[in-house]
């Protein structure tokens, strides 16, 4: 499987905060945070054209949120809780195409935080931006046996980055 990775586009955000008024209006019951992250959040940095979406609830009773967001057309994906237990993850897709990613987690856990911190820091810092989107580049050229594999070669980097930044 090849990665498409493609020129920032100013489309991003506006469709972002499209799902994002989708979302608070199927979750009313409790308040949560939704923010933009990944690549297509930073502006001018080459990505996957699929919006993320980090959705950060006051709960810990993730699975009350599973239905709601299911009921607008998102995909949950009960497998990856094995390996990620304190985050419930969705798709969306449109035509076979993937258009968003939801990932939602306890707000102000670990997870939470080194997503928003990593984000913050390329939006802030140019050198470390070029670098994430030259490495992307790079392994777009590869065949991947599926997305997961093409994220797993990303950690390395993301992790030497989350080192320099505080978020604890």
């Amino acid at each position: 499987m090849k990665i498409n990775i493609v020129p920032y586009n100013d489309e991003w955000p506006l469709l972002f905060e499209t799902i994002k008024k989708e979302i608070k209006k199927s979750i009313v019951f409790n308040k949560v945070i939704i923010e933009h992250i990944g690549s297509t959040s930073v502006y001018n940095l080459a990505s996957k054209p699929i919006i993320d979406i980090l959705i950060g609830v006051r709960s810990n009773k993730l699975d009350m949120y599973i239905e709601p967001i299911k009921n607008l057309g998102y995909t949950h994906i009960k497998e990856y809780e094995t390996e990620t237990p304190n985050r419930r993850f969705f798709f969306f897709e449109k035509s076979k195409k993937r258009i968003a990613q939801v990932h939602l987690v306890k707000k102000n856990s670990r997870w939470f935080k080194r997503h928003i911190a990593f984000r913050n820091e390329l939006r802030s810092n140019e050198i470390i931006r070029k670098k994430y989107q030259s490495l992307k580049y790079s392994l777009s050229k590869k065949e991947w046996k599926d997305g997961n594999e093409y994220a797993d070669a990303k950690t390395i980097f993301i992790r030497s980055v989350e080192k320099m930044l505080k978020f604890d």
